[in-house]
Formats: structure tokens, sequence, C-alpha cells
């Protein structure tokens, strides 16, 4: 991609750690503060992760909406 696009081109990337996998308190309530730790489950939960559609999809919504957004704004900015 860097070949066909160039080193400086612009882009969006959304990454994710343990550090983002919290687990819940006695309350039930997600405690940011306790995270998973064992690497055989964070494989499991990064796998089922990057095997679901409905992200890209989302993330493909919102990068059409901005691009239809952003053009029309700066169209109106060029009048």
């Amino acid at each position: 991609m860097i070949k066909e696009l160039g080193e400086d081109a612009e882009c969006a990337a959304w990454i994710y750690t343990k550090k983002d996998c919290h687990l819940k308190d006695e309350n039930g309530e997600i405690d940011y503060d306790n995270n998973v730790e064992d690497p055989k489950v964070i494989e499991r939960i990064f796998y089922q992760v990057g095997d679901c559609d409905h992200i890209y999809t989302c993330i493909q919504d919102a990068v059409d909406e901005a691009t239809e957004e952003q053009l029309m704004q700066y169209q109106q900015e060029l009048v």
C-alpha cells in the first residue's frame, strides 16, 4: 500500500491492545483498571474481532459519510 499511495499518504488507523480488553467488577460494571492478561484469551479475542465484518462496515460507513461532508464543505468554501 505504501508503494501504491506513497509514504506520506493520509490514513486513519484503529489500534487495540490487551489494555482494551477490560474485565467486569463484582457489580457487573466494566473495570477499566482490570484487563485480561492471559495471552491465549487475548489472541482469541482479537481473532474474533478481526474476523468481524460489522466493524469494517461501520468504519467504511464513517469514511463515506466524512468524505461526503468534507467534500461539500470544501466546495462551499471555494465559492
